[in-house]
């Protein structure tokens, strides 16, 4: 697509009409995204089954490889990028050129680069929504491929993009109640992302703490700034009882990290799969002792409400978590954990130790965190919360 061939194109949507949405018994939603993966567990299985529930036509603008979606939503594939250059230019471009033949009725992307993309389809007239996962501005101060110099630069630019370009958007989605302090748009409504309990049941059952292997889990993509080397030289501390191992389920930060991690002591006890397909997820906590959230100091992380958390304590996981995170008073107040300093990989053996030795207590912790998920952090409250806004945007 050549630049400015977007103006060729006809007209989405004429929203002088009232109730454009209504006016065709599916509404067809688009969510677009070129950094995540067709599985991400959010945009997927979260937003996007939602709305297909809900009884709209969901289509899912996401990168190849073509991956297994919920019922009711369709994977559109756009070329993966080889490289970051790649995906701002060629895939962002592919993104557009989808979108577009697409025709939906509503918008939903999920990248900050998206933001331009955004623009020209609500200036084209459809209604557009912008998803935010994180802090933009103080995210771009932990990204490790913009030289530090540069990041204080960088991430006063995105925030005044962000003031500037969010009066363009029909509705602004945060994923906490910090990120939507950041924008003054009318309609901004938080959708937190708890998980969908009914999809972590595991399928042949739960098994005691007490009878499962000696396993710790963490859940995530696999880098540096999630404390990865912490957990992985915690597991050769002396302590660590004979048997016990470290699972990392989740896709590398890059093949350099995984070399790494390689020759640490504690390597020798570990797992490392890789990303795992969804139905696994279940299983994989269902068959832990313990769930790991040592993410490393950082601005961008000290509000942030990681989906991890409560996807351990919705499986009766005990956690271990970073001492300088927001969300340890949820841990402190449920009493469902042990809180760490996070840079400490001794403090944290000792805490794995403690609940790898006293099953008891480790299960009753997990108990005390399963039934504060179950009664406040669950998806189906932010579920009705999405849908709402979608027929609030409609009507």
């Amino acid at each position: 697509m050549r630049a400015w061939d977007f103006l060729k194109w006809p007209p989405l949507v004429d929203l002088r009409q009232n109730n454009a949405m209504v006016s065709t018994p599916r509404p067809k939603v688009a969510h677009m995204t070129s950094v995540h993966a067709a599985t991400d567990p959010r945009i997927v299985f979260k937003e996007c089954a939602t709305l297909a529930s809900a009884g709209y036509d969901v289509v899912l603008i996401a990168p190849e490889p073509p991956a297994e979606v919920p019922a009711g939503v369709r994977h559109r594939t756009v070329p993966f990028p080889r490289n970051r250059f790649e995906r701002f230019t060629k895939t962002n471009r592919e993104v557009l050129r989808a979108a577009l033949e697409e025709r939906a009725d509503v918008y939903h992307f999920h990248d900050p680069e998206l933001i331009w993309i955004g623009a020209v389809l609500r200036m084209r007239g459809a209604h557009v929504i912008f998803d935010v996962h994180e802090d933009i501005p103080l995210d771009i101060r932990t990204k490790p491929w913009i030289p530090p110099a540069l990041r204080p630069g960088v991430s006063a630019v995105a925030g005044f993009v962000l003031r500037i370009m969010q009066r363009f958007f029909t509705a602004i989605v945060p994923a906490t109640t910090s990120i939507a302090q950041t924008f003054t748009h009318r309609r901004t409504v938080v959708v937190r992302n708890y998980p969908r309990l009914e999809e972590l049941a595991p399928a042949d059952g739960d098994v005691p703490i007490e009878r499962r292997p000696m396993t710790a889990l963490y859940l995530g993509s696999v880098t540096a700034i999630r404390g990865v080397e912490q957990m992985v030289d915690a597991m050769a501390h002396p302590m660590m009882p004979q048997g016990a191992r470290l699972l990392l389920a989740g896709p590398f930060e890059d093949d350099a990290l995984r070399r790494r991690l390689e020759t640490l002591n504690g390597w020798a006890h570990v797992d490392a799969p890789g990303r795992l397909a969804q139905r696994e997820v279940p299983r994989v906590l269902a068959r832990s002792r313990m769930g790991l959230l040592v993410l490393q100091p950082a601005a961008s992380f000290e509000r942030a409400l990681p989906t991890k958390l409560f996807e351990y304590m919705a499986c009766g996981l005990p956690v271990i978590v970073a001492d300088f995170l927001e969300c340890v008073q949820i841990v402190e107040r449920f009493e469902c954990g042990i809180v760490v300093d996070p840079r400490d990989s001794n403090q944290i053996a000792l805490a794995m130790c403690r609940l790898f030795n006293n099953p008891q207590e480790a299960r009753a912790m997990g108990e005390r965190g399963r039934v504060a998920a179950l009664d406040r952090y669950a998806w189906s409250n932010e579920a009705r919360t999405l849908v709402g806004l979608y027929r609030e945007i409609a009507s």
